[in-house]
């Protein structure tokens, strides 16, 4: 793809090979300086204004969906040839990658991301989303093993992103009653959810065919299959969850998101105490021997409570007075958490989060606090600082991303900037921090500007600002490289080889080209080699 920017957006690494159904690329927005994950795909022709209100309205609904386990969507727009989503970037693979490169997944993973998946089906139902296409490609797993839904989308979106034709992968989650014309509702997600279980446990979903008609065939007809029967380390009851998750008939699967996070506990449960696993497998996983509320359960199942028997006298808390206070309370309660909060508020929460030392907590306050409070308050008197700990946030992000790609040598696709930081890094670590001082004041005069490096700019501004505080001198690498060498030569004498070579290795690899210390360097190129002949 030609284009560089789209929308306020600067395109950096594409994160997926070109479809139908677009293209997304790793993105960075150019005033928040905020990741993003864009989704691009061509505008399709005949596009009315009426089909862009839709688009858009569509699109203020989709932002609504903020949950964990669910890929936020920060906006969208559209180019002259082109439109975009903007999701949250996250940093991991799909779960279909996951399982092409492991196979399958050990049961007690499998139940762990069920679990999460559940969560993230739970809150989208109950905001009146319906995902309807889920499969293994629309989970992202970050790298802590938190899951994300993605791809959230309605009919104005959907009919601007032409997929085409479903191909076999779709279908292969398909509920049953989606051939017949039903209306994807939340039990063809849950059928969808289950199959996605089996395919974690066993490696391929629960039914294929080389032809999409005989594919169809077996969803709707075959058995069900038996995962324990292959997996055998599968629990009994694990596998009676999948198998009710995928019943052929919508009315005989597990009631809800809600319900099936109440059968996985009761079922985990039970066989944490070691009773009847197996009857209870075969007896269908109610979950109204939770320790929780019957009542609250057999709702939630959708179940009709037995018929109590009528007492004479009416309960305290039936009396008409007692429910409409009650009402008037949760109304007044509703209404106070969905009011947005205020300047101070958001400030407050954002602070919170940012002296957590966990990263997600940072990216949290960021995503959910600190964009909010520029968005909303732009002229207020806490934005300059919002932006300041926004930069501080993204600068974090980019430092964690250049360590881990240094562990896993992965440095392909670094930017310039982000290649002369890390060699900047290398010498102040090393103790030369008057070569370090010149390599970030020399980032931030090369790169100063463009939008793709910001991050990477203000870690330089940081490295800059150490140093000062640190305090130099002027020519004083001769010394820091007797001390050095004279350090390798102390962890020699103590027999310890291995730190003298690390010392050693480092001058010859920072300073192999500095005439001025040339000397230096090739005493140390020397004890390096007696070392080799030991």
């Amino acid at each position: 793809m030609a284009k560089s920017r789209i929308g306020p957006f600067a395109l950096e690494a594409p994160l997926s090979r070109a479809g139908s159904s677009g293209q997304v690329f790793r993105g960075i927005h150019l005033q928040q300086k905020k990741l993003a994950a864009l989704r691009i795909f061509s505008i399709p022709l005949g596009m009315t204004p009426e089909s862009r209100e839709a688009f858009a309205s569509q699109l203020e609904q989709l932002k609504q969906l903020r949950h964990p386990g669910i890929v936020r969507c920060y906006g969208g727009g559209f180019d002259t040839r082109s439109a975009f989503l903007a999701y949250e970037l996250v940093d991991g693979e799909s779960l279909a990658a996951t399982l092409n490169r492991r196979e399958r997944l050990p049961w007690e993973t499998a139940l762990d991301y069920c679990q999460q998946m559940a969560e993230g089906l739970q809150y989208a139902h109950q905001m009146g989303w319906i995902h309807g296409r889920l499969r293994p490609e629309k989970i992202l797993v970050s790298r802590e093993g938190k899951i994300k839904i993605g791809d959230w989308r309605r009919a104005a979106i959907t009919s601007m992103i032409s997929a085409g034709p479903p191909q076999r992968e779709q279908l292969q989650y398909a509920a049953p009653e989606s051939f017949d014309g039903a209306v994807a509702d939340e039990k063809s997600d849950l059928y969808a959810l289950g199959a996605i279980l089996v395919t974690m446990l066993t490696g391929h979903p629960p039914y294929d065919a080389p032809d999409t008609p005989t594919l169809i065939h077996r969803i709707q007809h075959d058995p069900i299959p038996n995962v324990s029967a292959s997996v055998l380390d599968c629990p009994v009851w694990l596998n009676a969850i999948a198998e009710q998750l995928l019943a052929k008939d919508p009315r005989q699967r597990i009631f809800s998101a809600t319900a099936l996070q109440l059968a996985l506990k009761e079922a985990q449960r039970r066989q944490s105490e070691g009773v009847g696993v197996l009857q209870h497998a075969t007896a269908g996983f109610s979950p109204l021997k939770l320790k929780t509320d019957r009542d609250e359960a057999e709702k939630v199942l959708g179940i009709k409570p037995k018929k109590a028997k009528k007492v004479s006298e009416e309960s305290f808390l039936e009396q008409p007075w007692v429910l409409i206070t009650a009402l008037i309370m949760a109304l007044c309660a509703a209404v106070w958490f969905m009011l947005p909060l205020s300047e101070k508020a958001l400030r407050q929460r954002a602070e919170t989060m940012l002296a957590s030392q966990e990263w997600t907590e940072w990216n949290d306050a960021r995503d959910g606090y600190l964009v909010e409070l520029i968005d909303r308050f732009p002229e207020g008197s806490n934005a300059e600082w919002a932006a300041e700990k926004i930069e501080w946030v993204n600068g974090r992000e980019a430092e964690r991303r250049l360590e881990r790609d240094e562990r896993l040598g992965r440095r392909d696709d670094w930017t310039q900037a982000q290649i002369q930081y890390a060699e900047a890094r290398k010498f102040e670590r090393f103790g030369d921090l008057a070569t370090a001082f010149d390599k970030y004041r020399a980032i931030l005069r090369l790169f100063r500007g463009r939008a793709d490096d910001q991050p990477i700019l203000f870690l330089a501004s940081e490295g800059i600002a150490r140093i000062r505080q640190a305090g130099t001198q002027n020519n004083a690498l001769q010394q820091l490289l007797f001390d050095k060498l004279a350090e390798a030569q102390a962890a020699y004498d103590r027999a310890n080889l291995a730190q003298s070579k690390m010392i050693l290795e480092s001058i010859l690899e920072l300073y192999a080209d500095n005439q001025e210390v040339a000397p230096l360097v090739e005493q140390a190129q020397q004890k390096l080699s007696a070392i080799g002949r030991k």
